[in-house]
């Protein structure tokens, strides 16, 4: 039915692509999901420190035992003033007005602190990114240099074939032949060992991704479109959106906040409140139970172990201010590096490109030669040996360039 040759056909030609092997592996890299938790932890931090802005809930009881009663006496008259045994209990709410900007300082470090989870989960994301991307164009890379083997291989198997048969009529010694057999045994090495590699490149593909191996061994070539950016763009992007910096700055506030914190111990705080009391400890007094609402005004600090707290955070901003800079430094230096080797890796790959094409030329017109007995046989295999070399050349060079290329987006903030 057609259908169901339909559906098999598209099974069979279902392949992974890169976002799909990166998605996989952000799934399951333990280093970003404890990021994720370390993020969720810091957000839940913020809310906790966004109640201070609440009212203070205030509620206590107390049943008293007194080893006997108390009376008064006025006038030959005696009153009873105390219970030997009574409870009392007060509730009530406390609402601070003005606290030196203690509780803003601390939701404000509460939010530096949810920034920097939030770019150190980036930062995860980012190296996860790169190495699946290094994994993925392992594989291809492989994949493509076992081709290239397997042609040699084809070739050589030809070459050997076009011996034998001049051999047959006489055209070249039997050393001819022996040396191809030779040649064609040492390809056979080198294929093994290119298969090797191929699955050492998946196994690691599939460490990294947690897909299974078989279903690694169909995915989509690479479509990037490798450009050559600006230098100054790069660094500006860097400096703009490179997560590392942007935790430095995050530190920066944390020291000016928490430097706030320490001179609000010498404000005074503003507070107003609102009670309900009860007690019946006096039989006398009624109502047993009433309303207070006050407002007042509080003032403490212990000599000035404040104010020198305060000096030492400034100095720790200085200190965070200095990291920052000589962290900015380390990155633009580390992406003139990667993009100086991006350039090396295109100027490599030009090379090879026109390599290539002078080792087709070379090998086709070595092969004329040898068949129509102007050149050696030994001539025809290092013709056919350049080929193969330029080819794997060409091979590793462009995935160099493509290596290259995603580790300078890394470097800047942008992959």
């Amino acid at each position: 039915m057609w259908w169901i040759a339909l559906l098999l056909t598209f099974g069979f030609s279902f392949s992974l692509g890169l976002e799909d092997l990166i998605n996989s592996a952000l799934e399951r890299n333990p280093q970003v999901l404890s990021k994720r938790y370390a993020l969720r932890a810091s957000q839940l931090s913020l809310r906790a420190d966004q109640q201070l802005y609440f009212p203070e809930v205030i509620g206590s009881y107390k049943l008293s035992f007194q080893s006997q009663k108390q009376s008064i006496s006025f006038l030959n008259i005696q009153v009873e003033s105390s219970k030997r045994s009574y409870q009392s209990f007060q509730v009530g709410v406390r609402q601070l007005l003005y606290d030196g900007g203690l509780r803003g300082s601390k939701v404000s470090i509460s939010k530096s602190l949810v920034s920097m989870s939030e770019k150190d989960l980036q930062e995860a994301i980012l190296e996860t990114k790169l190495e699946v991307i290094r994994a993925y164009l392992s594989v291809l890379s492989a994949l493509e240099l076992l081709q290239v083997v397997k042609k040699q291989k084809e070739a050589i198997g030809e070459d050997l074939a076009r011996r034998q048969a001049f051999y047959r009529e006489g055209l070249v010694a039997i050393t001819d032949v022996l040396q191809a057999q030779v040649k064609l045994a040492e390809v056979e090495r080198d294929l093994r060992q290119a298969e090797g590699n191929y699955r050492i490149a998946i196994a690691n593909l599939s460490r990294l991704t947690g897909i299974e191996e078989e279903k690694l061994q169909n995915l989509k070539p690479v479509d990037t479109k490798v450009e050559t950016p600006s230098l100054e763009a790069l660094l500006q992007k860097a400096l703009e959106k490179r997560p590392l910096l942007e935790i430095a700055r995050e530190r920066i506030k944390i020291q000016k906040h928490q430097r706030q914190i320490e001179l609000s111990n010498f404000y005074p705080k503003v507070f107003i409140e609102a009670f309900y009391n009860y007690s019946d400890q006096n039989t006398q007094i009624s109502p047993k139970g009433f309303f207070t609402l006050s407002g007042g005004v509080s003032f403490s600090f212990q000599s000035l172990s404040s104010y020198y707290r305060a000096l030492s955070f400034v100095e720790e901003e200085r200190k965070a201010k200095e990291e920052m800079r000589n962290l900015e430094d380390g990155i633009l230096l580390s992406v003139k590096s990667a993009y100086e080797r991006f350039l090396t890796a295109r100027d490599n790959l030009r090379v090879a490109e026109e390599s290539l094409k002078l080792a087709e030329e070379f090998y086709r017109l070595s092969l004329e030669q040898y068949k129509n007995q102007i050149i050696s046989g030994t001539d025809l295999l290092q013709a056919e040996a350049s080929l193969t070399q330029a080819r794997k050349a060409k091979v590793i060079a462009y995935y160099e360039l493509l290596k290259s290329y995603y580790e300078l987006l890394r470097e800047v903030g942008e992959l």
